[in-house]
């Protein structure tokens, strides 16, 4: 097990909810910084599309989310090195690989999402909404807004609730 998946079950403090064909996961932050949180949490859920991250702070959230990245990536790095298992050492290599290629972004979208990655404030995601398979929302606003925000996500995609 690499140390996403076995961090993924020290994340679960979730309560899922069903919004409009949407599912709505809330974690409370306990003693961790929330950049901790999210790069665990989108490491673990791997490579699912766009990412948004719903923040009143964009630039400093991504420099802190991408420092535990490339934390998670050493920690990779390492696991893949000490392991004899072919099988497992395969799957880390891939792994390695996405992460090394994962893009972020704090650049306010103008039509659709470039990076793999974005954070921006919610004012940004309300004039062009996000069309991803995940969204962080990591600060209060308006409930309308976060409808707003999540219009055009596909079905059965996922909003974590950072509180």
């Amino acid at each position: 097990m690499s140390s996403c998946d076995i961090l993924l079950i020290e994340l679960v403090v979730k309560q899922p909810v069903n919004m409009h064909g949407l599912f709505v996961e809330k974690y409370l932050l306990e003693g961790k910084p929330l950049s901790w949180h999210i790069a665990r949490h989108i490491c673990a859920h791997g490579q699912n599309g766009k990412t948004a991250v719903v923040a009143n702070r964009p630039e400093a959230l991504l420099a802190a989310t991408r420092k535990q990245w490339l934390l998670l990536l050493r920690r990779n790095k390492n696991e893949r090195s000490s392991t004899l298992n072919p099988t497992r050492k395969h799957l880390l290599e891939e792994r390695i690989l996405w992460m090394q290629n994962l893009s972020f972004t704090c650049k306010p979208p103008d039509d659709l999402l470039e990076a793999d990655v974005t954070f921006a404030t919610a004012d940004d995601f309300v004039r062009v909404p996000p069309v991803c398979g995940r969204i962080y929302v990591t600060y209060d606003f308006e409930r309308e807004k976060l409808h707003m925000l999540t219009a055009w996500m596909p079905r059965n995609s996922l909003v974590v609730i950072c509180e």
